[in-house]
């Protein structure tokens, strides 16, 4: 009989995004009433993302997404309900305070585009 005591595991927190999601970072443009603008797409899923910008848009106004190739190749354009703005102001590590705005996005149909059918693409 074996006397040998195996130490406990320590379980790592689960740090994979929620089933679903794309958890990278990305270039985005922005497009809206209020005019164009830059920003870093997150978190990603099927029905939404969170963008980084230094202008957030309107609540309820709606925004068209423009993603792009690194290589500058093809473009995929999405539109999205501004639903939440997000104004965090924090510490880094060194010392210096700093800022992050931005805009939680709920992909929509695009007005004008709702009698269009929805099929596979290939």
């Amino acid at each position: 009989m074996s006397s040998r005591v195996d130490p406990p595991k320590h379980h790592e927190p689960d740090r994979r995004p929620p089933a679903g999601r794309l958890d990278k970072a990305f270039p985005v443009f922005l497009e809206g009433e209020r005019g164009v603008a830059a920003g870093i797409g997150r978190n990603i899923s099927d029905s939404g993302m969170f963008v980084e910008t230094r202008e957030p848009f309107p609540l309820g106004s709606r925004v068209r997404v423009t993603f792009t190739s690194p290589s500058g190749g093809a473009e995929m354009v999405l539109e999205g309900e501004v639903r939440y703005q997000c104004f965090i102001n924090f510490t880094r590590a060194d010392a210096v305070r700093a800022g992050m705005r931005g805009i939680g996005l709920r992909f929509v149909i695009p007005k004008g585009a709702q009698g269009l059918s929805r099929g596979t693409i290939h």
